[in-house]
């Protein structure tokens, strides 16, 4: 609640209290009110959100320390700037409150001592109306075993690490949950959604991060199972996501899929989340989060496929609603396609269809990697280098540190187009011949968002409007690069069509557009 409202809503008690709050004033305080309501369910119903949200400071190289890049990052001022200008409602802070960060130290850990100060740069300085997907991760940060689990287990090497590990995630939740006890100083955006985990399956299995556990999904759901009840004994309004299923590919058509002869994405989802699901029976899951890419570099750019999130999805909910998880939503907190070597362009285009279509068939949020680019160490000949929507400052063609790309201004201007639809009511208008066709409800408005995948412009009409006009924008600048942007409002070409008869024409090239009544 900002200062002004709080402000004006003290007024009000008042003048109750000594009687002389007027009908007049009990309206306007309604309205108020209604406003207020309005705001927070935009924000909380929002789809749009971002993984690695902090727009970090420029760090020249990988050979910056740790504790260099965490003193450069505490000096920035509006530290989620890029969230705020998109308009963006939900974000994933960009770090797992891995449990040895907090307490890193069995001294710490024996003496119930904590130390936030990380954390509270990262989730403490949130703005008021971004949600947070906050990340509770049981690893220990940076080594090749965990001293708090078996061998290659998710199970704790003794009852003391698992009493341990849940006064931690008490810990966290009510640091971050703002209810008024033991919270975080001047925090703004309390946390009420926590996901357990991050790839506690994948990474095992392509040993990233010297991570050295198997497909444990015995061990795994009891840590989901105490986290569970461990969050919901500090706030038990929390809603809680269990650790990202990778990959939702491959397709027996995905060009990736044929790269591979045994999959880890199979084994990731067959061996470890379906008989997770079976075994935790309904319970301790309000989300199921996917992370979808969907190619290797080998792949080209036929591998970035966003036609497969639909498989992903529909897998998962079977699994789910054969399981008892028939209400258990679906995010993708993780999504991202590389702006090099393919252009920023094909990263724009593919943007939106990454948006827009899983939103069509019932994903409730997607999170686009990341705002800055660059991943820690950065190396910049891999794909996951060239995610971001502003360019890092490293590497051969980069235009500058905090150069915005086509891709953030598509982001920016799907926000403002889409942002307070009713999003369980998005139609599909068409599918089929390499033409998508997707009708939106805005304050009772139809928004249509439409493009082509073949190679040849095609001729579209889409029936049933009402209007004598219409305004068609392009969805991505004009532009081949976002440096070349210096009017954002003037940046998208945009078209008044007459409408004839409760049709339009149009000629759809490789540019996706919206359609909305003048």
């Amino acid at each position: 609640m900002n200062k002004p409202f709080i402000t004006i809503s003290v007024i009000m008690l008042i003048m109750a209290g000594i009687g002389v709050y007027s009908d007049s004033q009990k309206i306007a305080y309604s309205q108020l009110s209604q406003i207020q309501k309005s705001g927070e369910d935009i924000s909380q119903n929002s789809p749009f959100g971002a993984h690695g949200a902090f727009s970090r400071p420029f760090i020249e190289s990988d050979k910056v320390s740790h504790e260099e890049i965490l003193r450069r990052t505490s000096e920035v001022k509006e530290p989620y700037s890029h969230v705020q200008d998109i308009g963006i409602k939900w974000i994933r802070p960009g770090s797992d409150i891995y449990w040895r960060a907090v307490q890193p130290t069995l001294k710490f850990v024996k003496n119930g001592l904590f130390d936030w100060r990380s954390i509270d740069d990262l989730y403490g300085r949130v703005p008021s109306g971004v949600n947070i997907l906050g990340t509770i991760d049981p690893l220990v940060w940076g080594v090749n075993s965990d001293p708090a689990f078996k061998p290659g287990t998710w199970e704790f090497a003794s009852d003391e690490e698992e009493e341990y590990y849940i006064k931690f995630v008490k810990e966290v939740v009510e640091r971050y949950d703002g209810d008024g006890t033991k919270d975080m100083p001047g925090l703004k955006s309390p946390v009420k959604y926590w996901q357990i985990g991050n790839e506690p399956a994948f990474r095992p299995l392509l040993g990233i991060r010297n991570v050295n556990k198997s497909l444990d999904w015995k061990g795994f759901s009891h840590i989901t199972e105490i986290s569970y009840r461990a969050i919901k004994d500090s706030d038990p309004s929390a809603k809680i996501a269990l650790g990202g299923l990778a990959s939702g590919y491959p397709h027996p058509d995905d060009p990736v899929a044929r790269l591979m002869d045994s999959p880890p994405e199979i084994r990731e989802r067959e061996e470890f989340y379906v008989p997770l699901l079976k075994n935790l029976k309904g319970r301790y899951i309000d989300v199921f989060d996917i992370h979808y890419y969907g190619s290797l570099q080998e792949a080209g750019s036929e591998g970035w496929r966003w036609e497969f999130m639909k498989d992903s999805y529909i897998y998962i909910r079977q699994k789910l609603d054969e399981n008892g998880y028939q209400n258990t939503e679906i995010w993708f907190t993780e999504t991202a396609v590389p702006s090099q070597p393919f252009g920023e362009r094909f990263q724009a285009i593919n943007l939106i269809k990454r948006f827009v279509y899983p939103l069509s068939f019932g994903v409730k949020k997607i999170f686009w990697w990341n705002m800055i680019e660059g991943e820690y160490p950065l190396e910049t000949d891999k794909p996951s280098n060239y995610f971001g929507l502003v360019y890092d400052g490293i590497g051969k063609g980069d235009p500058g540190y905090g150069t915005k790309k086509l891709s953030y201004y598509t982001y920016k201007k799907m926000v403002e187009v889409l942002e307070g639809s009713d999003w369980n009511n998005i139609k599909i208008i068409k599918e089929s011949d390499g033409i998508y066709v997707y009708k939106f409800v805005k304050d009772d408005k139809p928004i249509y968002v439409a493009w082509n995948d073949n190679k040849k412009e095609k001729q579209i009409t889409i029936s049933g409007i009402n209007p004598a006009k219409v305004r068609i924008i392009d969805a991505v600048p004009k532009y081949e690069s976002g440096k070349d942007v210096s009017d954002y409002n003037a940046a998208f070409e945009t078209e008044i069509k007459t409408v004839q008869n409760g049709k339009i024409t149009i000629i759809l090239g490789d540019n996706p557009v919206y359609v909305e009544e003048k």
